[in-house]
């Protein structure tokens, strides 16, 4: 088994299999993985934030408007066909939430909306979510057959 390159906060990766990417202590921010299961190509984002300010970045990675794009881009240059490309989301949990019953939104709130709405614009399919609640996760996706391995401090890994 191929062991997985990580992400820092703000990064994005797009790769082949066998590549594993893996980030490591998602709070507020959103983890992306967009993937085509034919040509084992995806990437995989660790947003921070929702959109970039007004002037233009060159931090792709840290925004949910901008990473999608990029991920989706770069796939397409790699061999990847839009058509057969699918996302899954995960993060975005109320790690800083003041009144945990508030319906105001948080950061991770608004970065899980960014998004989902970016992929939506981007029209790849969301197959799979495991958003929000109050526990942070990592998380390991393995380009080979396109899981998404979710782990928290509580209970045991899951695979989307």
């Amino acid at each position: 088994m191929t062991r997985p390159r990580w992400l820092r906060a703000g990064e994005l990766r797009v790769s082949e299999a066998p590549d594993r990417l893996a980030i490591h202590g998602l709070g507020s921010c959103v983890a992306v993985f967009v993937y085509d299961k034919e040509a084992r190509i995806g990437g995989l984002a660790h947003i921070l934030l929702p959109g970039p300010p007004r002037q233009p970045t060159d931090r792709v990675g840290r925004y949910a408007t901008t990473a999608v794009a990029a991920i989706v881009e770069e796939s397409i240059r790699l061999g990847a066909r839009r058509s057969a490309l699918c996302a899954k989301v995960t993060g975005g949990s109320r790690m800083f939430a003041s009144d945990p019953e508030s319906t105001r939104p948080t950061v991770g709130d608004k970065n899980i909306k960014a998004a989902l709405h970016a992929l939506q614009e981007a029209r790849v399919v969301i197959v799979a979510t495991d958003i929000g609640g109050e526990t942070g996760r990592s998380v390991v996706a393995d380009l080979t057959d396109g899981s998404l391995t979710i782990s928290t401090v509580r209970g045991r890994p899951k695979v989307v």
